[in-house]
């Protein structure tokens, strides 16, 4: 068991402002996690998949993570520390302990798909050993093509700061394996479709997409409203359009910025963006929408 306080609760995997320009726009960031706050959230997960994490320079990180601290929001905050660089993986790991962050969330290597699992776990205990905060690992299959398996855990071992796992792998033979693997730990889901079930099997909590938007929804199904249903259909809207372009097109109509698309990834195409709207409002009502504070 980890020394320090294990991570809990509702957390939103927020987007990363940018401008016409793609640059990053700070008070933006700082509105909408003030704003998360305020419907009942309990943390935010900076520079996640959905916060585009790959397409920003370790310097550009660096700014994004200070900025989600001094924005004073008061949520509980974990930095996405993903790279195939275990020196910048470190890095990042100090940069979120000198910032104030809780924790950190690491996702696999990966660029090497076919590296072995002993070398995974090498990459992993050079983190542990270095990191100042507890570490999440981040089982994202289909994305990085390498697994959290029982045999990298196995090999891991109970390290202190080995704090949990967030599972978006979506598959629900998964998360009985990481939430078994995880029972004294932090088990996280990263799908919307799973937050009660993994309330219900006793998980530390969700760190999921639609919380960026309907924050007081996922929250309150995390402590047991029975709202699953409804959250249920703002999940499948968003990705229906795309989970990140969803997120950002929202935050952009509420006012919240420019929440322009760094290339390779592109923004949501206007006569959808239209139509996305349109089918939010009738499931998220007015004052539970995005609003800066």
């Amino acid at each position: 068991m980890v020394a320090t306080p294990l991570p809990r609760g509702a957390f939103a995997p927020v987007p990363t402002p940018l401008d016409g320009r793609s640059a990053f726009v700070a008070d933006a960031l700082s509105a909408h996690l003030r704003w998360l706050a305020s419907e009942g959230l309990d943390g935010a997960l900076v520079l996640g998949t959905n916060g585009e994490f790959p397409s920003f320079s370790l310097a550009e990180r660096r700014a994004i993570a200070e900025a989600a601290a001094a924005a004073g929001s008061g949520l509980r905050l974990m930095l996405g520390i993903g790279s195939c660089a275990l020196p910048e993986v470190r890095e990042l790991a100090r940069v979120a302990g000198t910032a104030g962050f809780e924790s950190v969330l690491c996702p696999p290597p990966f660029y090497f798909r076919a590296a072995p699992v002993r070398g995974l776990a090498a990459f992993f205990r050079g983190l542990l050993d270095d990191s100042p905060l507890p570490v999440l690992l981040y089982h994202i299959p289909q994305v990085s093509g390498v697994p959290i398996s029982d045999e990298l855990l196995d090999l891991i071992g109970g390290h202190p700061r080995l704090a949990g796992v967030k599972d978006s792998s979506e598959i629900e033979a998964e998360r009985l394996r990481l939430g078994a693997r995880f029972a004294d730990r932090a088990y996280f889901v990263g799908t919307d479709r799973y937050v009660d079930a993994t309330r219900r099997s006793g998980g530390a909590g969700s760190i999921s997409a639609a919380a960026s938007v309907a924050p007081a929804l996922v929250a309150g199904v995390g402590r047991g409203s029975g709202e699953q249903e409804r959250l249920d259909r703002v999940r499948a809207l968003l990705e229906g359009h795309g989970l990140g372009q969803a997120v950002k097109a929202i935050l952009r109509r509420c006012g919240f910025g420019e929440y322009a698309t760094r290339p390779p990834m592109t923004g949501l195409d206007p006569a959808r963006e239209g139509g996305l709207w349109e089918a939010y409002c009738e499931l998220v009502p007015a004052a539970r929408r995005p609003q800066r504070p």
